[in-house]
């Protein structure tokens, strides 16, 4: 396997796990739809509320009871399985990933003939959790035998898009690898990658943070405080997106210093509600921004 494609497969079956399977929806009881604005579907009520938790407020802690208290009246909702099976990946349990995995595509197959777009799309998202498993527990040596997962995830999305190429559930998924493709090969366009998140992806707060990862990984801090901080518009309350905003501040150096180190601060000032892993990195970096010095926090 060429490096490039091996660099592709382990971003899209790795690092692009948490975010692709976060964007797919469908349920039998009513609440709003956090992707459209018209032709809105059902979602499960307790399943939005811990999208919403997660990535919305960024407030992992919460999310994580919410989702138990989901699996309690929700158990055929595909979106609750995915949300799930990305807390387990945070966690570094991929058996549970794995597991969770199964039950989205139990979930996903049940939906054939009944949605067939969302059906596709969540079909997807477990082909990819499965891949991911593959290559978390044997290596990037076994990118071989997870490959064709990787291809069946692409193959079903195109099958969503035949269906509704402008879906915003479908373009946020999409975009989020197109993304991601293009910050591992050179040769990629970025803007043409990011063409189904601008034009089509919801909601905005995945959709903007998303398109001001990629201005970040490409080095374009400008268009990536843009892009930031019209995220925050829509979730201004989510550290995560703070911390975003000091990574780009601090890309952007000289007088930006010192307000990248008030976005850092801010993130830590929630971080009881944060995973482990990613209160951890925040840490870090602002220990590095601030010269060896730990930033101080009040936890919320």
């Amino acid at each position: 396997m060429s490096r490039p494609l091996k660099l592709v497969f382990e971003s899209v079956s790795a690092s692009m796990l948490a975010a692709l399977i976060t964007a797919v929806t469908v349920m039998p009881s009513y609440a709003a739809d956090p992707f459209r604005s018209q032709n809105a579907r059902a979602i499960g009520s307790e399943t939005q509320k811990a999208f919403e938790l997660m990535f919305k407020e960024g407030n992992y802690t919460l999310a994580l009871k919410q989702l138990d208290l989901a699996v309690r009246t929700e158990a055929s909702d595909p979106l609750l399985f995915a949300l799930r099976a990305s807390t387990f990946y945070a966690e570094g349990d991929y058996l549970g990933m794995r597991v969770a995995g199964q039950r989205v595509r139990t979930n996903a197959e049940a939906l054939k003939g009944k949605d067939n777009l969302r059906s596709f799309i969540y079909i997807a998202a477990s082909d990819l959790i499965e891949a991911g498993y593959i290559v978390k527990t044997e290596g990037v040596s076994s990118a071989p035998k997870a490959l064709p997962l990787v291809q069946s995830v692409f193959d079903n999305i195109q099958k969503a898009k035949d269906i509704s190429p402008n879906d915003p559930e479908l373009n946020l998924i999409k975009g989020y690898i197109d993304m991601l493709i293009a910050s591992v090969l050179p040769l990629s366009d970025l803007e043409t990658a990011l063409e189904s998140l601008k034009q089509y992806a919801a909601p905005d707060y995945l959709k903007w943070r998303g398109i001001a990862l990629a201005y970040r990984d490409a080095r374009k801090p400008e268009l990536a405080l843009d892009a930031v901080n019209k995220a925050l518009a829509s979730a201004p309350n989510n550290p995560d997106l703070h911390y975003l905003k000091g990574q780009v501040l601090w890309m952007q150096g000289g007088s930006n210093i010192p307000t990248a180190k008030k976005q850092f601060e801010l993130a830590l000032s929630k971080s009881k509600q944060m995973s482990p892993s990613l209160l951890a990195e925040i840490r870090e970096q602002c220990r590095n921004i601030s010269g060896g010095v730990t930033c101080p926090e009040q936890t919320k």
